[in-house]
């Protein structure tokens, strides 16, 4: 395989402006206490038959697509689907179930003084103490809906706070999960600082998928749940695993999930590629700089679910320290990988996916067709790549 030494230094130069090299990834480097801090792999077969008992669930597809890798001269290629998750349409339904959930039992716990269970909750355990509270997030549409989802699962009331460029539709989506909806006239950060500036005026209880200062257990426990995604992959699905994972990151939280539990749970852990739209590329600034930072553009993408222009710190010392490169991609790259799931090669099984649903592929195609990016990745016939489909179409069909 082409993607270098165990050690940090496997890359030196890369005149590629949208592909740059992680200068701290250390491929020597154990899953250690600062990961386990943020992507704790044990006891997940217990969260698993946890969530078993969640209506509607079951493990998402995970997808050959040996068309498309004979294209681009690939040894193995493979998605796993999370537009049927739930029958939600996206990856975030786990995060935010699981966090409505924690959040009531650990209210019951500092209330009572013990601990209960995702079905007694469901059943109406510690109503006395949680019947008035109320969950508030930020969304650009999929976490509000799974906080909204969450909530309604639970009975409890829920607020969300969209930006000004989220679409009708997904507001409708939100809605029809019960949840009441604020529109901020801002960017997915304004209406983060907007929700929690009115949950701290009214006692609401945040369910945010992004950290800050004071600020983790809740993006801890949506991480956790997404790592769902990697746990029953690695359990039925594909064991020996992928050698590469191209994984699309906003705020990072479905990056950190994938990055750490393949790191943790893999023998060799994947060469990982984080792709992120190029007004949005906050990680691939931060990579830069080597701390958290601005995204260099203004974030405008039809890729929502990436909107970002900050990254989740908690999620620094996985994806700051463990992935092995950040890469861009432009609009059109999201359009095309869009319609390649939608109108696939050969006999490669067909997938609505909407542009964040698509960025991995779109990463993936850009760099198989560019030669100095492919032979710096070690794109060739010993390559076995993951990729995830973070989302459904939403509406727009593929051009």
């Amino acid at each position: 395989m082409g993607f270098g030494g165990a050690g940090p230094c496997y890359v030196r130069t890369m005149t590629l402006p949208w592909l740059s090299p992680n200068p701290r990834a250390d491929r020597r480097a154990p899953y250690g206490p600062a990961q386990r801090a943020v992507i704790d792999p044990s006891g997940l077969d217990e969260l698993a038959a946890t969530m078993a008992r969640c209506p509607l669930h079951a493990p998402t597809p995970l997808l050959a697509l040996p068309a498309l890798a004979a294209r681009w001269g690939l040894g193995d290629l493979r998605i796993k689907d999370e537009s049927k998750r739930f029958g939600f349409g996206a990856f975030k339904a786990l995060g935010g179930v699981l966090a409505v959930y924690g959040e009531l039992a650990s209210a019951i716990d500092e209330a009572d003084h013990r601990q209960t269970s995702f079905d007694a909750v469901l059943a109406g355990d510690g109503a006395d103490v949680t019947a008035d509270m109320v969950f508030a997030t930020a969304s650009s549409g999929n976490h509000g809906r799974a906080v909204a989802a969450g909530a309604r699962l639970f009975g409890r009331r829920c607020v969300v706070f969209l930006p000004a460029f989220t679409d009708a539709a997904k507001e409708a989506a939100i809605r029809a999960r019960g949840a009441e909806v604020i529109r901020v006239a801002g960017d997915y950060d304004a209406a983060v600082a907007e929700c929690r500036r009115r949950s701290a005026a009214e006692g609401w209880t945040v369910v945010s998928d992004t950290s800050w200062e004071g600020y983790e257990r809740a993006p801890v426990r949506v991480m956790r749940g997404y790592s769902l995604i990697a746990e029953e992959m690695l359990a039925t699905q594909w064991p020996e695993g992928p050698t590469h994972l191209f994984v699309q990151a906003g705020v990072g939280g479905l990056a950190a999930a994938m990055i750490g539990m393949l790191w943790a749970a893999l023998p060799r852990r994947p060469l990982s590629i984080v792709v992120e739209p190029e007004t949005a590329d906050c990680w691939f600034q931060s990579n830069r700089a080597g701390q958290p930072t601005l995204a260099s553009g203004d974030a405008t993408t039809a890729m929502g679910g990436l909107a970002c222009r900050e990254i989740s710190p908690v999620t620094w010392p996985i994806i700051g320290l463990g992935a092995d490169w950040f890469m861009t991609i432009r609009e059109g790259d999201a359009v095309a990988a869009r319609r390649l799931l939608a109108r696939p090669d050969g006999g490669d099984p067909a997938l609505a996916a909407g542009f964040s649903g698509a960025a991995g592929l779109a990463g993936l195609m850009r760099a198989a067709t560019e030669p100095e990016a492919r032979r710096a990745l070690g794109l060739d016939g010993d390559a076995r790549i993951l990729l995830i489909n973070s989302e459904g179409d939403l509406g727009a069909p593929p051009v």
